[in-house]
Protein backbone atom coordinates (compact mmCIF):
# COMPACT_ATOMS: atom_id res chain seq x y z
CA UNK A 1 0.00 0.00 0.00
CA UNK A 2 1.41 3.49 -0.82
CA UNK A 3 0.14 6.50 1.33
CA UNK A 4 -0.01 9.67 -0.33
CA UNK A 5 -0.65 13.10 0.91
CA UNK A 6 -4.27 14.09 0.70
CA UNK A 7 -3.28 16.98 -1.87
CA UNK A 8 -1.78 14.83 -4.04
CA UNK A 9 -3.76 12.76 -6.90
CA UNK A 10 -3.91 9.38 -6.20
CA UNK A 11 -3.29 8.51 -10.14
CA UNK A 12 0.06 9.70 -9.07
CA UNK A 13 0.76 6.80 -7.04
CA UNK A 14 -1.36 4.19 -8.96
CA UNK A 15 1.74 3.20 -11.49
CA UNK A 16 4.08 1.66 -8.61
CA UNK A 17 1.52 0.31 -6.92
CA UNK A 18 0.00 -1.84 -9.60
CA UNK A 19 3.69 -2.50 -11.16
CA UNK A 20 4.36 -5.37 -8.81
CA UNK A 21 0.67 -7.09 -8.47
CA UNK A 22 -0.89 -9.61 -10.45
CA UNK A 23 -5.05 -8.54 -11.34
CA UNK A 24 -7.62 -9.48 -13.48
CA UNK A 25 -9.38 -6.49 -13.12
CA UNK A 26 -8.96 -2.78 -12.04
CA UNK A 27 -11.88 -0.72 -10.76
CA UNK A 28 -11.19 2.79 -10.23
CA UNK A 29 -13.70 6.14 -9.87
CA UNK A 30 -13.24 8.48 -12.64
CA UNK A 31 -10.19 9.90 -11.72
CA UNK A 32 -8.41 7.02 -13.35
CA UNK A 33 -9.40 7.45 -16.60
CA UNK A 34 -6.43 7.77 -17.92
CA UNK A 35 -5.52 6.41 -21.27
CA UNK A 36 -1.50 5.14 -20.34
CA UNK A 37 -3.65 3.32 -17.80
CA UNK A 38 -6.28 1.96 -19.35
CA UNK A 39 -3.25 1.12 -21.67
CA UNK A 40 -1.28 -0.89 -19.23
CA UNK A 41 -4.21 -2.72 -18.12
CA UNK A 42 -4.78 -3.67 -22.32
CA UNK A 43 -1.82 -5.23 -22.03
CA UNK A 44 -1.81 -7.73 -18.86
CA UNK A 45 -5.12 -8.58 -20.74
CA UNK A 46 -7.00 -7.29 -17.34
CA UNK A 47 -10.60 -5.89 -17.45
CA UNK A 48 -10.94 -1.84 -17.16
CA UNK A 49 -14.08 -1.01 -15.04
CA UNK A 50 -13.71 2.97 -14.84
CA UNK A 51 -16.31 5.57 -15.86
CA UNK A 52 -14.94 8.14 -18.64
CA UNK A 53 -14.37 11.57 -17.44
CA UNK A 54 -16.87 14.11 -19.08
CA UNK A 55 -14.08 16.11 -20.84
CA UNK A 56 -13.50 12.57 -22.95
CA UNK A 57 -14.05 12.97 -26.34
CA UNK A 58 -15.00 9.60 -26.94
CA UNK A 59 -17.31 8.10 -23.93
CA UNK A 60 -16.03 4.67 -22.97
CA UNK A 61 -18.61 2.33 -21.78
CA UNK A 62 -18.08 0.60 -18.51
CA UNK A 63 -20.13 -2.29 -16.42
CA UNK A 64 -22.30 -0.02 -14.06
CA UNK A 65 -23.23 -3.47 -11.66
CA UNK A 66 -19.85 -3.90 -11.60
CA UNK A 67 -18.93 -0.44 -10.38
CA UNK A 68 -21.22 -0.28 -7.83
CA UNK A 69 -19.14 -2.87 -5.96
CA UNK A 70 -16.27 -0.52 -5.90
CA UNK A 71 -18.55 2.02 -3.93
CA UNK A 72 -19.28 -0.82 -0.96
CA UNK A 73 -15.46 -1.20 -1.14
CA UNK A 74 -14.75 2.65 -0.94
CA UNK A 75 -17.25 2.51 2.41
CA UNK A 76 -15.74 0.06 3.62
CA UNK A 77 -12.55 1.51 3.75
CA UNK A 78 -14.13 4.72 5.05
CA UNK A 79 -15.79 3.05 8.00
CA UNK A 80 -12.68 1.52 9.28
Amino acid sequence: MTLLPGQRHGLLGVGTVIKAIEFAAFLGDKAFDANWLRDERAKRKASVVIPSKSNRTLQILHDKEVYKGRHLVENYFAKI
